[in-house]
Order: C-alpha cells, then sequence, then structure tokens
C-alpha cells in the first residue's frame, strides 16, 4: 500500500467516523451534532481563533491541492 493509498484510507475513516456520529447524535439527541458543538466551540474568542485556525489547516491540506 502506497502512502498515497494510506492517506485517503484514513481520510475516507476519519469521515466515516464522522458521518456516523452526526447520525448518533441525530437519531438519539444524547450528543451535540457537529454544529452545535462547532458553534459552542466558536463562543469565546479563544475558540473563534481555533476554529479559524482549524478551518485554515484543512484547507490547506485538503483543499489546496
Amino acid at each position: 500500500m502506497s502512502d498515497r493509498l494510506a492517506t485517503i484510507v484514513v481520510w475516507i475513516a476519519l469521515a466515516l467516523i464522522a458521518v456516523g456520529l452526526e447520525a448518533v447524535a441525530l437519531a438519539t439527541r444524547r450528543l451535540a451534532g457537529f454544529g452545535a458543538a462547532l458553534s459552542r466551540l466558536a463562543r469565546p474568542p479563544a475558540g473563534r481563533l481555533v476554529v479559524a485556525l482549524g478551518w485554515m489547516w484543512l484547507g490547506w491540506h485538503v483543499f489546496a491541492r
């Protein structure tokens, strides 16, 4: 397995885990959904900085290719 294929497999696994957690959150209402968790994280100024840096990191590593 090449490094590129391993990276793609890991990203797919992470995406499936995220979708699964969101489905469980919506079905059971015991967990916060992604939007609610992100909204709560972005309330304080330091949280907004973390969200912005995370978004920039994601954009650089995933979308800039």
